[in-house]
């Protein structure tokens, strides 16, 4: 909730704490049902911290306002991705967090739990 405050999101921080909490609430679950808790060398947890951390840092750097603009304009070299170019680069951040962190975070959590 912090970071969607610091990346000027409004309503939309709710989905930066979704996509944060997801990956912790998954490594709890699994310790619960395998009485272990497995973390492999790269873990939803540790590197959400890791990644927060350094957009907050990146975000005293560049201004909250970076947020708040076009994707297009926040990074132009990636405004080939198709649907999120005029997108404030919060939202494309939400979009694309959730297929490249949190699916195989959820999927490594799902391949453990089924083992047992």
């Amino acid at each position: 909730m912090a970071f969607g405050s610091t990346a000027m999101c409004g309503g939309d921080s709710f989905w930066f704490w979704v996509i944060s909490s997801i990956p912790f609430y998954g490594a709890t679950w699994e310790h619960y049902f395998t009485n272990a808790l497995i973390l492999p060398v790269l873990n939803g947890p540790t590197e959400g911290h890791v990644l927060i951390y350094g957009l907050h840092f990146m975000t005293a750097i560049v201004g909250g306002q970076w947020w708040a603009q076009p994707f297009q304009q926040s990074i132009p070299f990636l405004s080939w991705i198709p649907y999120v170019n005029e997108l404030p680069t919060y939202k494309t951040a939400v979009y694309l967090l959730t297929p490249i962190a949190i699916l195989p975070t959820v999927a490594c959590n799902t391949q453990i739990w089924s083992s047992y």
